[in-house]
């Protein structure tokens, strides 16, 4: 059997988070309501259960034609998601029969295609190797904090000494007070990014949004040279593990340097306040990318994998509505 429930009802979308033990930020109604933003639709949470186990799978669901006839797909948002799986028995037999229930409940709601990004510290993408077409796309990192800062404090550094070292102060900052300061930065550096595309260019109203809705799991830090704010970005807290989410600078003048002073800001912020990870993402553009560098220089975990997911559930339709390359769905889905 399967339970469809509403972003309006947000008691009961909890409510199940609960009962399969989610605590991450990214399958809150909250974090949904930003998303919606950027992808605009119906958020919806599939709630599936039988002998073997409980699915959770929230999605967005997307109107994408307006015949007279209704066709829609479904994705999950910017950041990272797809099924979770709570096994009693048999999990290849849960993972199975979920997916034909979601299957027959695309076909009857006119869903043609399926869009997920698997989330990589859940590895949820495994179970549904069978089922989905699945597409490994690069390595994200992650500090595990505790064991970070125990190693640290035996070599006797910390993030302050670097600090000191580079001229730049680290500050926590009001998430709604230094927004607008935030989006400058924000700016600068998609302007700067060749590979900037129309898909998820964030405004404003999706940082308002996302600052109204998240509360106190948004977190804003700042980098500041001789006074003047030169770098920044949001984090997002929840359970256990801080995401880095978005981040702005200046300038690409010693922007490496700048980021890793301001991350391990985070982390030390994150360690004090009992976090257990900090998730600091990956990069699309390959191995000589030097942010990617530095992230897996600071990481002390085993990189976990992001993967995209996709099903077309109509492939008539699909061809000749959304004729999508294998690298234009790549590039929408990659999460940066």
């Amino acid at each position: 059997m399967y339970e469809l429930i509403s972003i309006q009802q947000h008691s009961r979308w909890q409510k199940i988070l609960d009962l399969l033990q989610i605590s991450d930020i990214y399958y809150t109604s909250q974090y949904f309501l930003g998303a919606l933003k950027l992808d605009p639709g119906e958020a919806l949470l599939f709630y599936y259960k039988d002998e073997d186990g409980e699915v959770a799978y929230p999605f967005i669901k997307r109107q994408i034609s307006d015949e007279e006839t209704p066709y829609f797909d479904v994705t999950t948002p910017f950041g990272y998601g797809g099924p979770i799986l709570k096994t009693v028995k048999n999990q290849a037999n849960l993972a199975a029969n979920f997916r034909k229930a979601f299957v027959e409940y695309c076909q009857n709601e006119k869903v043609i295609a399926e869009y997920i990004r698997f989330h990589p510290l859940k590895e949820n993408a495994k179970f549904f190797k069978d089922h989905l077409k699945i597409s490994p796309l690069y390595e994200t990192f992650t500090i595990k904090l505790k064991d970070y800062f125990t190693s640290r404090k035996k070599m006797q550094a910390s993030p302050e000494e670097e600090e000191n070292d580079s001229g730049l102060v680290i500050k926590k900052l009001g998430t709604v007070r230094h927004m607008f300061e935030f989006l400058v930065l924000y700016y600068s550096a998609a302007r700067r990014r060749e590979e900037a595309d129309s898909y998820y260019f964030f405004t404003n109203d999706y940082f308002e949004t996302l600052i109204s809705s998240m509360g106190p799991n948004l977190h804003l830090f700042g980098a500041y040279q001789e006074n003047k704010l030169v770098s920044a970005c949001y984090i997002l807290a929840m359970g256990d593990t801080i995401y880095y989410h978005l981040e702005g600078s200046l300038s690409e003048v010693d922007s490496e340097k700048t980021m890793r002073t301001l991350l391990l800001k985070v982390a030390e912020w994150g360690e004090e306040n009992y976090y257990a990870y900090f998730h600091l993402g990956g990069d699309f553009r390959g191995e000589t990318n030097r942010e990617r560098q530095m992230k897996r220089g600071i990481a002390n975990c085993e990189p976990a994998i992001f993967s995209i997911g996709q099903q077309i559930h109509n492939h008539q339709i699909y061809n000749n509505m959304l004729p999508l390359e294998e690298e234009d769905i790549k590039r929408r889905y990659r999460n940066v």
